[in-house]
């Protein structure tokens, strides 16, 4: 999905978008279909708004040469949270199927990077990796599987982990216990991606879990949480994300200059932000402190303040990161309600938790870039929307 067909002068278009394109042409009726049993305008409103403030922002940019095409690129996504949404609104049972579908990637990913772990990083997609892929200092690897940067993997290995303590009522045991088992496995994996802000929010997820969820997932929740920490006391582990640990402060104190540079671009240009995808282009411009030194004393300009709600709030300003925000909080906010009100039985709470545990390691950095996160994010946040309610019983329909 994130291989690009077009090169970046033709907007560097992937197969992703093509694939969403090729549907809405073919699929026009069904898009375009208004289904009068639900209410989803409040969304279609945000979507409306986000548009007009990312294409009125970068025409009034200093970089709107790629502003019409930016615009293409954003849409596509939701064209594919259309879809989704109309298809399991027709037909319920497809929210298992979707998530069935999840878990299938989910698992060809992870299986990929425990083979990358075995065979070394020559095993990619990529010419060349994320530079922090190989860390010079501590001579520790972060492995990234499937993806460029490590921090997308470790992303999405900790959201999508979550799915594997979801399965339908009254699953065989035999089906329960490999499902916990993968969801091991994964935690294993997000260690492997050395990425300590998606191990955070992993944690926090659970957290969340254990506290708002039945007698069972706290049992299971607080047995892994409790092993972990047993682990890395008796074990004391020096390398990878651990030996990282130790280095906080002086990471914290690096990304802050960062962010504080941010804000005051955000300041300067409040509503409308200086144009979709052109932080770079502006700190090339107007903040040329920001760059890293790779090989062959090659500077490299930041394309991100290493964190994700700053750079959206950067280039989209107060409007549109307000509109971003509420992209994730309606959805969440009504889940919980739902879920309070006992409209919604406790499995919506493991796609909250898979949000939340991206939503704490997206503050230290910029990855919806990524189509496979991305994909990712806006499934869970349209299975919560469409969340079956208890009242419908998906296993006697299917």
């Amino acid at each position: 999905m994130d291989l690009k067909v077009t090169i970046e002068a033709w907007g560097g278009f992937k197969v992703f978008d093509f694939i969403c394109v090729y549907c809405l042409v073919f699929l026009l009726k069904e898009f375009i279909t208004i289904n009068l049993n639900v209410n989803n305008n409040l969304y279609f409103l945000l979507f409306l708004l986000l548009g007009i403030v990312t294409l009125i922002g970068g025409l009034a940019s200093e970089f709107p040469d790629k502003t019409y095409l930016n615009v293409v690129k954003t849409c596509t996504i939701f064209i594919f949270g259309r879809f989704l949404l109309t298809e399991i609104y027709k037909d319920p049972t497809f929210h298992y199927r979707a998530i069935k579908a999840l878990k299938v990637a989910y698992f060809v990913s992870l299986a990929f990077l425990l083979l990358q772990v075995v065979v070394g990083l020559k095993l990619t997609f990529y010419p060349s990796l994320a530079p922090n892929t190989v860390d010079p200092v501590f001579k520790t690897i972060r492995y990234p599987g499937v993806f460029y940067d490590s921090q997308a993997s470790g992303q999405f290995l900790a959201m999508g982990s979550f799915l594997f303590l979801y399965f339908e009522k009254n699953a065989p045991r035999k089906t329960a216990v490999l499902n916990y088992l993968v969801f091991a496995i994964a935690v294993a994996g997000v260690i492997l991606a050395g990425s300590r802000a998606a191990l955070g929010g992993l944690v926090l997820g659970l957290v969340v879990v254990i506290m708002l969820g039945s007698a069972q997932y706290r049992l299971y929740g607080s047995i892994v949480i409790g092993a972990g920490l047993i682990a890395y006391l008796v074990f004391t582990p020096s390398s990878g994300i651990f030996e990282r640990a130790g280095n906080i402060s002086e990471d914290y104190s690096f990304r802050a200059s960062i962010w504080k540079e941010a804000l005051q671009i955000a300041k300067k240009h409040p509503y409308l932000g200086i144009g979709s995808n052109n932080y770079q282009n502006y700190i090339m411009r107007h903040v040329q402190d920001q760059y890293l030194e790779v090989e062959n004393n090659e500077l490299v300009y930041f394309t991100q303040p290493e964190n994700g709600y700053l750079k959206i709030m950067v280039e989209l300003g107060y409007t549109g990161f307000a509109i971003f925000v509420l992209f994730l909080a309606i959805p969440i906010l009504k889940g919980l309600i739902n879920f309070f009100t006992g409209v919604y039985d406790r499995r919506v709470l493991l796609l909250i938790a898979a949000l939340i545990s991206w939503m704490v390691a997206f503050y230290t950095v910029y990855t919806i870039s990524e189509f496979r996160l991305l994909i990712m994010i806006t499934s869970m946040l349209i299975l919560i929307i469409s969340f079956p309610r208890n009242d419908y019983d998906a296993n006697s329909a299917a």
